[in-house]
């Protein structure tokens, strides 16, 4: 069961690339939605600007959770914990993986980039018609 959870974990990921990021500031959610790609065996990736206001949240509480959400309405819940890079080999590879970031900043050397790494420690799959979560614990 815990194998396919991340199966359809992933590909409901890949699938929607837009998810819904929640952070907190000063005890109050923060939600927007973020292009996002999964990398590896459980990460997601974002680049954002550096002086926005999610770093500052993630550098004060780096508890982070993302929902994605297709069509019919299966989703996905991943809660994880998230780290900053400005590390040019690794935004270099985000912008192949999403290559809309070039609108939004002038290449993947652009010193205002910032790329968000989100270590996924746990999953929650909901299906349509299911009665409530199947869940995957990454160690």
């Amino acid at each position: 069961m815990s194998v396919d959870v991340v199966k359809k974990a992933k590909k409901l990921v890949e699938e929607t690339v837009v998810g819904h990021l929640a952070t907190a500031e000063g005890g109050q959610p923060r939600v927007r939605p973020i292009a996002m790609k999964w990398v590896g065996e459980h990460e997601l990736w974002f680049a954002t600007h550096a002086a926005s206001r999610k770093v500052d949240q993630i550098k004060a509480d780096a508890a982070v959770e993302v929902c994605f959400t297709d069509p019919a309405w299966n989703h996905v819940r991943v809660s994880g914990t998230a780290s900053t890079t400005q590390a040019n080999v690794a935004r270099k590879k985000l912008f192949e993986l999403i290559p809309d970031l070039e609108k939004h900043f002038d290449g993947p050397t652009d010193p205002k980039c910032l790329l968000v790494k989100v270590a996924i420690k746990r999953l929650e799959h909901m299906g349509v018609g299911a009665a409530d979560y199947a869940v995957h614990e990454f160690s």
